[in-house]
C-alpha cells in the first residue's frame, strides 16, 4: 500500500514550511522525526543524503518532506527503492509543482494531492500593442490605490503573461525568468503596481524595439 504522497504546490517551499508545522501539532505527543528538505533542484547528492538518514533508528514516526523546484532524473530514481518500501514507521512527502516534474515511476509510488489554487485567467486590462508609457502610469497609480491579495497579485502576473501571448510580443526567454522573479517578489507581499512596473517597461521595449 502507498503511504508516501505528492504534494502539488504553486509554492513548494512555502508549503513544506506549513506542512512541517502542521505535522508537529498533529503529532506532538508521538514525539516525530520530521526532516525537511527544500531545494531549487533536487539532485543525487540530497537523494543519497535522505537515503542515508532514513535508516537511521528511531523510536517514534519519521517523515521526510522533500520539496523542489525542479527534480534531477537520477535524484528521483535513487528514491524509488525506498519509496516502494520505506523503511519501518517511515512517510515520504514530496512537493513539486506540477506532476510532469517527476517520473511516472516516481509517480506510482505516491498518493497525490493537488493544493495549488485555481487562479482564473481575467483579461490584462491594458492593451499590450497600443498602451503608452502615459497609460501604464495610469494603470500603476490606479493599482496603487488598492489592496490586493498574495493570489490577486499572481493573477496580474499570469494575466499580463497571457495578455503578451495573445499580443503576439516576442520576448527573449531570459527576459521570462523576470517574470518568476515577479511571482516570488508577489510572495514576499512586494505591492502590484511596483511589481508590474519593471515587467510593463520591459513589455513596452520588447513591442517598440522587437531587435533590441
Amino acid at each position: 500500500m502507498k503511504t508516501s504522497m505528492l504534494i502539488l504546490s504553486h509554492t513548494p517551499h512555502q508549503e513544506a514550511l506549513h506542512c512541517q508545522e502542521r505535522l508537529q501539532e498533529e503529532l506532538q505527543g508521538m514525539r516525530p522525526l520530521i526532516d525537511m528538505v527544500a531545494e531549487e533542484e533536487l539532485k543525487i547528492e540530497h537523494a543519497q543524503e535522505i537515503k542515508n538518514r532514513c535508516v537511521l533508528s528511531y523510536a517514534g514516526p519519521k517523515i521526510f518532506i522533500i520539496a523542489a523546484h525542479h527534480f534531477n532524473i537520477f535524484a528521483q530514481n535513487a528514491l524509488l527503492k525506498i519509496l516502494e518500501e520505506p523503511p519501518a514507521n517511515t512517510r515520504f512527502i514530496v512537493i513539486a509543482k506540477h506532476k510532469h516534474a517527476l517520473l511516472p515511476t516516481m509517480l506510482s509510488r505516491l498518493i497525490c494531492q493537488d493544493k495549488r489554487t485555481q487562479i482564473t485567467k481575467e483579461p490584462f486590462k491594458l492593451n499590450l500593442a497600443t498602451c503608452t508609457l502615459q497609460d501604464i502610469y495610469a494603470y500603476l497609480k490606479e493599482l496603487e490605490g488598492r489592496s490586493l491579495s498574495i493570489e490577486q497579485g499572481a493573477q496580474l502576473i499570469q494575466s499580463l503573461l497571457y495578455a503578451l501571448q495573445e499580443a503576439k510580443i516576442p520576448l527573449e526567454a531570459s527576459m521570462l525568468d523576470h517574470f518568476q522573479q515577479a511571482m516570488q517578489a508577489n510572495l514576499l507581499y512586494m505591492r502590484p503596481s511596483h511589481n508590474l512596473l519593471p515587467l510593463l517597461l520591459m513589455v513596452l521595449q520588447a513591442r517598440d524595439n522587437p531587435c533590441f
